[in-house]
């Protein structure tokens, strides 16, 4: 989906559209996929940003809960995590909030009832592998 200065995708603007972009070199080479100056990703279910500038470098850092990210002039690839599943050692609801006045995207974390959640897992016979890691955030 292109809407103004976004792109949104699921894992990648590239096919594979399920591919995790999680690595530098991925991300650089995916900057070629989408025109717009930014696209917004899922799929890993971990909150990152990869930043890609005019002197042709990608380069990544944290999306760091509660502080707010300029969006700025650089191209990005942005990605607030997983309200469901997510990976990244910290099992509260992820997800990111953009505020076109401010031009800043902003990354929230909030706790759920984990436990609810994976009764109702086991009741509809869902892999315990993944009934289990909801409370680890893995």
């Amino acid at each position: 989906i292109q809407k103004e200065d976004f792109t949104l995708v699921h894992g990648s603007p590239r096919e594979p559209i399920w591919e995790y972009l999680i690595s530098v070199s991925s991300a650089k080479e995916n900057f070629a996929y989408f025109q717009s100056q930014f696209c917004l990703v899922g799929h890993s279910h971990v909150p990152m940003v990869f930043k890609y500038d005019e002197t042709d470098t990608c380069s990544f850092s944290q999306f760091i809960p509660n502080i707010g990210l300029v969006m700025g002039k650089n191209r990005l690839i942005i990605n607030p995590g997983g309200v469901g599943q997510p990976r990244d050692g910290d099992p509260r609801a992820s997800y990111a909030i953009y505020d076109n006045e401010t031009g800043m995207v902003r990354l929230y974390r909030v706790p759920y009832d984990i436990g609810i959640t994976q009764t109702r897992m086991v009741k509809h016979n869902l892999p315990m592998r993944l009934v289990a890691r909801l409370s680890q955030g893995v």
